[in-house]
């Protein structure tokens, strides 16, 4: 199935949430040990190489360009966790939207099979 550039950008910012969390969970798991430098991914940064109409990256390369360290913050429990909180609302919503892509085109193909 050929898909549109909104569902590849969609997709592409459900992957990139679902990254993030990964690395939140390292964090977290990282917060009691000596000289960890806790890193996170700039959701911005994707957003931006998504739009970007010129970019050929693959989609693997965008969400790697966007994973940093932080060398100014130590991770922390509370930190980490209200971080993982704020990403897991995004995922929810960029899920249900596109559930909502692929509940439309079934109503579609649907209402043409009951003419």
């Amino acid at each position: 199935m050929l898909q549109s550039h909104e569902e590849k950008v969609l997709n592409m910012l459900i992957n990139s949430v679902s990254e993030r969390q990964h690395i939140l969970a390292n964090n977290l798991t990282n917060v009691n040990t000596p000289g960890y430098i806790r890193k996170d991914l700039d959701f911005s940064a994707v957003m931006r190489d998504v739009n970007r109409e010129s970019s050929n990256k693959s989609q693997d390369k965008i969400i790697s360009d966007a994973i940093y360290e932080d060398d100014l913050a130590k991770p922390s429990y509370e930190k980490e966790l209200s971080e993982m909180a704020e990403n897991h609302l995004k995922y929810i919503l960029m899920t249900k939207i596109n559930g909502h892509i692929y509940q439309h085109m079934e109503e579609a193909t649907q209402s043409g099979r009951a003419a």
